[in-house]
């Protein structure tokens, strides 16, 4: 073998040993190869010293705030007058006049209603109109005027009259019923 195929079969020698080694440290860390009877015990590094750790300064802000809310709820309290209130109380009292301004609105909702039931009632109780609206009273005349056998085209002044005497009957006999209720209201 010449010098340049020695030097080749050394290095795949070399890759191979190392790649073995790989796997032997692999398969040592896996469960597998612990339960196949290699038993290496795993390498940690060594554990750091303890250190002192301080609480921090959000804590001591915490605390140094519940003496001092104390101390400015104190001041804050008028004492020249035992029946002032706190200044707190003060600020919040200038700012809640939502429960003034919801009963306004409440009054003026309820004589809203009031007033829509008025009205109501008002154009429920009117007499009703005498006249019978007919979008389009030529459909009854409506078609061709031509080849009309004799005796086919009806007279519609019947048929005016006859809805005429029917509406005016059903107008009766509501303004009887409503006498009646009228009458039964003031009775009782």
């Amino acid at each position: 073998m010449s010098q340049a195929q020695l030097k080749i079969a050394r290095t795949l020698q070399q890759i191979l040993s190392r790649r073995k080694r790989e796997l032997g440290s692999i398969r040592a860390s896996s469960g597998h190869a612990s339960s196949a009877g290699e038993t290496k015990p795993p390498h940690h590094p060594p554990h750091p010293e303890p250190v002192n750790e301080s609480l921090g300064r959000g804590f001591y802000i915490t605390i140094a705030a519940i003496p001092l809310s104390l101390v400015l709820y104190k001041f804050s309290v008028s004492s020249d007058d035992s029946t002032a209130q706190p200044a707190f109380t003060r600020l919040i009292n200038y700012y809640s006049n939502w429960n003034e301004r919801w009963a306004q609105r409440n009054a003026l909702h309820t004589r809203m209603s009031e007033q829509a039931a008025h009205d109501r009632n008002l154009f429920q109780s009117a007499p009703a109109s005498q006249h019978i609206d007919l979008r389009f009273p030529e459909i009854f005349n409506t078609g061709s005027p031509y080849n009309v056998p004799a005796g086919h085209s009806a007279n519609l002044d019947e048929l005016i009259a006859h809805y005429h005497r029917q509406n005016a009957e059903a107008n009766k006999a509501r303004e009887a019923r409503t006498r009646a209720a009228e009458n039964g209201r003031k009775e009782q």
